[in-house]
């Protein structure tokens, strides 16, 4: 009796699990999912999988490693500074945004008040209107040679040449910062105050309230923000291009236009481009491990 009763529980379950499988309601989230997965496809994995291929092609249609050999001999130097300026760019980013993040977030008053609305405005200024601007502020007789000469900071007749990887930090910082002050406030703010208050009354610090309370709860914001001002920094071009021209070292995007503007060499940019994809993807994989992770714990 109790083996055909088993027996017919099993039939029964059986029967469900192939009526789920039947059931229109069982391709639902496939449904949901293919739009989002088709834009990806269609925007992104397709141009990449093009340009990676299209990069082994060269100008007579041969397979080979001539693209990557003229990248190595004549591009190497701006790999190795378009790497080290967006690292630079970002760490210094990075930091006076978590500064900044902390002020806001542990202040009140006017100055705060000033410094909230103040901070926002460069986030709605594209690259090009950024550029134009640090030409008129950086240039040897510009706002800022004027104002230390003022000063007797420096010599007019010897002003301080920011055209250079100085100058092309400072726009990405002052450009790039803001945004990510938006995203780091916005995870402080979901920190209640009772953590806060907790750490003070066990006698932290300033310092130690930022680095063990702050930063750590609102670690993955900080994670997001870095990755995407990396990345948005790797592929600039208009700043970049208006900023330092056609000096040595220049970036990998002026390279690129470079090569497709003047010399209709499509394998070489397509090459420049791989070196971009693998800068982007080493940030890239390690934010999405460490989302992983955290989904995890």
């Amino acid at each position: 009796m109790m083996s055909q009763n088993k027996t017919n529980l099993q039939l029964n379950q059986n029967q469900k699990r192939q009526g789920i499988k039947k059931s229109p309601a069982y391709l639902l989230p496939f449904l949901l999912l293919f739009p989002a997965v088709a834009v990806i496809i269609l925007l992104y994995l397709q141009p990449f999988l093009a340009s990676f291929w299209r990069s082994f092609v060269n100008k007579q249609g041969v397979l080979g490693w001539q693209n990557y050999e003229v990248v190595l001999s004549r591009y190497l130097q701006d790999v190795y500074f378009t790497f080290a300026v967006t690292i630079f760019s970002t760490i210094v980013a990075t930091i006076l945004s978590i500064s900044l993040a902390v002020y806001i977030r542990l202040s009140q008053g006017w100055l705060h008040q000033m410094v909230t609305v103040l901070y926002r405005l460069p986030i709605f200024l594209p690259f090009v209107v950024i550029a134009q601007m640090m030409r008129s502020f950086l240039a040897p007789h510009g706002i800022l040679n004027l104002l230390l000469a003022h000063f007797n900071l420096i010599d007019i007749e010897k002003p301080l040449q920011l055209f250079n990887w100085i100058g092309l930090s400072f726009g990405f910082v002052w450009k790039e910062g803001p945004f990510m002050v938006l995203l780091i406030v916005g995870g402080f703010q979901m920190i209640d105050n009772s953590y806060i208050e907790a750490a003070k009354s066990v006698g932290a610090n300033l310092f130690q309230v930022i680095t063990r309370v702050l930063i750590p709860m609102n670690k993955q914001t900080i994670l997001v923000a870095v990755t995407l001002v990396f990345c948005s920094l790797v592929g600039c071009f208009s700043f970049p291009y208006m900023l330092i021209g056609g000096k040595t070292p220049a970036t990998i995007t002026i390279d690129i236009a470079h090569r497709v503007n003047y010399f209709g060499d499509y394998g070489v940019a397509n090459a420049l481009g791989v070196f971009t994809y693998i800068m982007v993807s080493i940030l890239a994989v390690y934010y999405v491990l460490n989302m992983r992770k955290g989904l995890y714990e």
